[in-house]
């Protein structure tokens, strides 16, 4: 990283921040959820740091967050494994590298936490799923994602897919 680039593991004092770019990145283009407001996202945000093991980390600009990796820690049968629930940009910084090396960075911190593999989810349509194939992440063809709408008056929100009632 640059010497005004630098990653912490988040703790509470991130919080508004990473709320405030988690909002301003899922409320524009490409997602433009406009049901986003920032007490939806600070209330994420609580619900992934009470996560049991969460672990999460920012990337910051002097002392911008200018990224946030949320996850947590996940014992898996034979290995260790850290599941990424968030991982986002700011959008002014998207495509300049940035995302590459935040998740190299983390990717190292993992280590030395002795932690095997990384897992997460994402869209074969998004960009994310070519940045995560392109990081040597393979997708799964056995394991399937799978949404059951049980309130069909309000469409459900489900990893950034709309699901209906109709669908």
């Amino acid at each position: 990283m640059t010497n005004n680039l630098h990653i912490e593991q988040y703790t509470q004092e991130h919080k508004g921040a990473c709320t405030e770019l988690f909002f301003k990145v899922y409320s524009a283009p490409p997602f433009d959820f406009d049901w986003l407001d920032s007490d939806k996202a600070s209330g994420y945000l609580t619900d992934l740091e009470n996560t049991p093991n969460s672990l999460s980390f920012v990337l910051k600009e002097n002392d911008t967050v200018i990224g946030v990796c949320l996850g947590q820690k996940e014992q898996h049968f034979l290995s260790s494994g850290y599941k990424i629930n968030e991982l986002f940009i700011e959008p002014d910084h998207q495509h300049q590298g940035l995302g590459s090396q935040f998740l190299d960075e983390v990717e190292n911190k993992l280590r030395e936490l002795n932690i095997d593999t990384i897992n997460l989810l994402t869209q074969r349509h998004m960009d994310s799923f070519i940045f995560y194939q392109k990081h040597d992440f393979i997708p799964s063809e056995e394991t399937v994602h799978m949404t059951k709408v049980i309130r069909p008056e309000s469409p459900v929100i489900y990893a950034r897919t709309f699901v209906s009632a109709e669908d």
